[in-house]
């Protein structure tokens, strides 16, 4: 059962990510490509853009049993939020909306299985129970509703005389082209990374296992930002190389002659931020530096040529013969890709992939990563596949003749030693 909260205790959240010219930016464009669309109200599920859209963010996501929030942008009425009754304070103190219902018995198995038909009843109270109703499904995916199967088949049973539509390529319209202050919380997030880099560079020594350098770069990163994911800090060390996973083997030590990949996960206000680094530990060889440095020439004409207007994945082939030249293969399966999109996602349209059509705008911020793994000559060294691996990523920010580089670290210190 849903009822309506009461009067706003304040009449502004204390606590958004984001001020009301925010908020209001951002509802007035998605209503301006709900109407180019022909959609009449956006039904959202999932939590980052349910976050995007109103500020309102639970640590309760993960609770699968209940639904923390839903919103309802309506093109021509007020936006609406549901949330579990004992959220009423934080709606309030994240989000500018009025119009909040509250679900009663969030925990009860009966009122949660219901809540998509009270939704579905929401849609019609509306006025659109007969309109084009937007959800969050679409070819740009990476983004669904997280719900169990037979919720989501409620939904749609009770809005049969609806018209369901993908609107999930709407919601990216909105969410590729940053603002100054979304482009601002990336670049906090990244330069916490680019510090604790600075912090591991100085506090390393040999003999640490890769768990122990995995939880120092962490720890470090949480000085300066307010969130982090497990950190990926991959060592050559492991018997049978297994990258973008997290550091948590004790029994990997890190020895002279290895080398340590990292891509680091940190948030700032739920926006995330990147640099990734692949360090030697002890002197680098002559050929290790070598490729080093054809990593960085390959990376930074990428760089040279995002400007708008240009399909993302033409990218790719402006450098194929630069990497062919310096050995660096970009026709495996997982190189195909040299960077993609960032923000409230780690990854987000657009892809900057092979055949990837999307045309780069002003305002976009831009995972660019190249990462290179050389399996030639590699061999059971006691016990050990070692395989030579270099890599850098880096967010640069589109403007209107080029782009703008975020923070990053310092490419020419290429070595850990203690």
């Amino acid at each position: 059962m849903l009822i309506q909260h009461a009067q706003r205790l304040w009449p502004s959240p204390l606590y958004a990510d984001f001020p009301r010219s925010e908020y209001d930016r951002r509802i007035s464009k998605a209503r301006t490509h709900m109407e180019e669309a022909k959609i009449d109200v956006l039904v959202l599920w999932d939590h980052i853009n349910i976050r995007y859209f109103t500020g309102f963010q639970s640590l309760h996501w993960s609770t699968r049993s209940l639904q923390p929030a839903v919103f309802l942008l309506p093109l021509d009425q007020d936006p609406l939020l549901v949330v579990p009754d004992f959220f009423a304070g934080v709606a309030e103190g994240y989000t500018y909306l009025t119009n909040i219902r509250l679900h009663l018995k969030p925990h009860v198995t009966d009122s949660i299985r219901s809540l998509p038909a009270e939704i579905a009843g929401l849609v019609k109270e509306l006025g659109y129970g007969r309109g084009r109703v937007g959800l969050e499904s679409g070819y740009w995916g990476t983004m669904w509703i997280p719900r169990p199967l037979n919720d989501i088949d409620l939904f749609r049973s009770e809005l049969r005389a609806a018209t369901l539509v993908e609107a999930c390529d709407v919601i990216w319209k909105c969410r590729m082209i940053k603002s100054a202050c979304e482009v601002e919380a990336i670049k906090k997030a990244t330069q916490a990374v680019v510090r604790a880099y600075g912090d591991l560079v100085a506090n390393f020594r040999l003999g640490m296992s890769e768990r122990d350098v995995g939880r120092m770069f962490r720890n470090s990163i949480l000085q300066y930002t307010e969130d982090c994911e497990p950190p990926i800090a991959t060592s050559s060390g492991r018997k049978i190389v297994m990258p973008d996973t997290p550091s948590f083997y004790d029994e990997v030590s890190i020895t002279i002659g290895d080398r340590i990949a990292f891509e680091p996960l940190p948030t700032y206000k739920g926006y995330r931020g990147s640099c990734g680094r692949v360090f030697h530990v002890g002197p680098i060889p002559d050929e290790a530096l070598k490729m080093a440095e054809a990593v960085d020439r390959v990376q930074a004409s990428v760089m040279a040529a995002i400007k708008p207007g240009i399909e993302a994945g033409s990218l790719v082939e402006m450098i194929t013969e630069e990497c062919r030249e310096a050995g660096i293969d970009l026709t495996g399966e997982t190189d195909d890709q040299i960077g993609h999109g960032i923000g409230l996602d780690l990854q987000e349209p657009p892809m900057i992939a092979r055949g990837e059509k999307t045309l780069l705008e002003e305002g976009m911020v831009l995972a660019v990563e190249i990462w290179h793994v050389d399996w030639s000559g590699v061999s059971v060294v006691q016990g050990k596949l070692v395989p030579e691996v270099y890599g850098n990523e880096d967010l640069v920010v589109v403007t209107k003749t080029g782009c703008d580089p975020l923070p990053s670290f310092r490419r020419e210190i290429r070595s850990l030693a203690g």
